[in-house]
């Protein structure tokens, strides 16, 4: 059976994919940019605790190093842009390819097999072989056309959330750059997706449902005891990317208009904000703002928090969301992210209608009375466990 090639950058999926392939003895080589060699990996116990925890998040120890390569010129040129100022989506669109050409250089070499996430297909999935190799896509975000018609129409509504408005959108890209997120599924044998709203929306984009199939992350689950809520006050919390996407705005002004109990607050734990929202954050009473954290800081929060809440207008999946869940916290978000996949209210998995504030108010006033004096968390914990990253690799295999 051939193996497969597998390229991307960063710390995607937990390194799942590759990790998958390698477990069963698919993987003919994972190429991705800045990767813990086993050099680096030998001098890490004396190096500080900040640098060893970073070494440590760029490798998956199960992946033989033997089967990685690593694109550090790629890498190189991608911080040099982000220090001379150039705006990330186009270094990423510019870069991206490299990852492509590097599968593509390696599949002639082995006769291998491709199993690609869309910012990295498009090169490889149109190279021609002397081979015939199977093209898998993994598709982990919603189809652009799909996205941009939902965010510009927000926009109309909201449009001091430009900034990110514009970011995501990609509309400062040159026509061939988008054309590539847009079109590679078109050149995939099979496209695998992590909820059904990613496949909706490839359907809705032309896709055979037949050639799309849904593979939900997992989490890893943490160990108990764990903490519980104050039962004085209703505490929920938002963890994510301040901008127009994850509908952060919305709750903001669902926040403000809600009649909660006294001494509730919103903690709201952001890499980092659209300027548009953080002017609206500073108009919101019983907020606090939190501008990154530590893991466990963040695992506390959701042990101590009665609510998570993300009213994303479109996810891709939200991990963020099973690891509340995993943490025992109920979970608030729309159909446009993997909750539907996960459960339902008897799971702690509440649904609000996609941009709708009227309900984001209803639902938030309703979860602060009955999270209060209703402890769901177990059944939350347990639907957690039913979506472990094993599992995820086990279904993954079955569509290869």
């Amino acid at each position: 059976m051939n193996k497969y090639i597998c390229s991307f950058r960063g710390r995607r999926d937990n390194y799942q994919i590759p990790l998958a392939l390698s477990e069963s003895g698919l993987l003919d080589q994972f190429i991705t940019d800045f990767y813990t060699s086993d050099f680096l990996q030998k001098i890490t116990p004396v190096l500080k605790s900040k640098w060893q925890s970073k070494l440590k998040y760029r490798q998956e120890k199960q992946i033989p190093s033997a089967k990685v390569k690593s694109l550090f010129g790629t890498t190189l040129l991608e911080y040099s842009r982000h220090y001379l100022g150039f705006s990330r989506s186009s270094t990423y669109a510019w870069l991206d390819q490299n990852f492509s050409y590097a599968a593509i250089s390696r599949a002639r070499k082995t006769r291998s097999n491709l199993f690609l996430y869309t910012p990295y297909a498009w090169e490889a999935f149109l190279a021609t072989y002397h081979h015939d190799p199977r093209k898998i896509l993994f598709a982990y975000h919603p189809h652009p056309k799909f996205e941009s018609t939902l965010l510009a129409e927000d926009f109309t509504h909201f449009p001091f959330v430009e900034k990110s408005y514009q970011d995501q959108i990609g509309n400062a890209l040159p026509e061939n750059l988008q054309k590539k997120i847009r079109d590679c599924w078109k050149y995939a044998d099979q496209i695998l997706c992590a909820s059904s709203f990613t496949k909706h929306t490839l359907i809705s984009a032309g896709a055979e449902p037949s050639s799309c199939h849904i593979i939900p992350y997992g989490v890893d689950l943490p160990l108990p005891p764990f903490q519980q809520p104050n039962s004085n006050y209703f505490q929920a919390l938002f963890v994510g990317s301040g901008v127009q996407r994850k509908g952060l705005h919305h709750l903001l002004y669902a926040w403000k208009k809600a009649r909660l109990p006294e001494k509730s607050q919103l903690i709201l734990v952001c890499r980092n904000l659209d300027p548009g929202i953080e002017a609206l954050i500073k108009q919101t009473p019983n907020i606090k703002l939190i501008r990154g954290t530590d893991s466990q800081t963040l695992h506390n929060l959701y042990e101590t928090s009665h609510l998570f809440v993300m009213p994303s207008l479109v996810e891709g999946f939200g991990h963020v969301y099973l690891e509340s869940l995993s943490h025992g916290c109920p979970v608030l978000g729309t159909a446009n992210t993997c909750l539907p996949d996960l459960g339902g209210e008897n799971e702690g998995i509440f649904l609000t209608e996609v941009s709708n504030i009227n309900e984001l108010i209803y639902k938030l006033e309703y979860l602060a009375e009955k999270l209060l004096n209703n402890n769901i968390r177990q059944q939350a914990r347990s639907c957690s466990e039913g979506f472990s990253w094993q599992n995820f690799r086990h279904k993954l295999l079955s569509f290869l």
